[in-house]
């Protein structure tokens, strides 16, 4: 009888902190929506430099785990095409800025998908998106 008891206490507490730990990531995962939306409404649109703006940052909790960095960029139809050619190139560097970045270690702990999603400033079409998972960025 006490063993049986001892069984279900054990997996009561189990449960209950199984429980708990889902409760606070989904608790982080709404802090993460909270806090996008909260910055691009703070900061957004910000001029980066003279051809990049970042629009807008947003997370949804919505079970895709995409947090995403909306950008245009103001580039003639030639500039585009070397952006293009030279992406294996702009990854590898975003990629390395993303390992490197402070202000994302919630976000990488985590474990979300990093996106930065390029458009044209002129046509709104997307140039570009670099996606980043948790497998790449650790």
């Amino acid at each position: 009888m006490s063993e049986v008891r001892v069984y279900s206490v054990t997996w009561g507490l189990c449960f209950l902190l199984l429980l708990t730990l889902v409760s606070c990531q989904e608790k982080r995962l709404d802090r993460f929506e909270r806090e996008a939306l909260d910055y691009t409404l703070r900061n957004c649109p910000h001029r980066l430099d003279p051809i990049t703006t970042l629009d807008s940052v947003v997370f949804h909790n919505d079970g895709t785990l995409d947090y995403i960095y909306y950008y245009t960029v103001n580039l003639d139809s030639q500039m585009i095409e070397t952006f293009r050619k030279k992406s294996d190139d702009i990854a590898e560097i975003t990629l390395r800025n993303v390992r490197n970045n402070i202000d994302l270690k919630a976000v990488k702990e985590s474990g979300l998908n990093i996106i930065y999603l390029y458009r044209d400033s002129l046509t709104g079409k997307t140039i570009q998106t670099f996606r980043f998972t948790k497998e790449q960025y650790q």
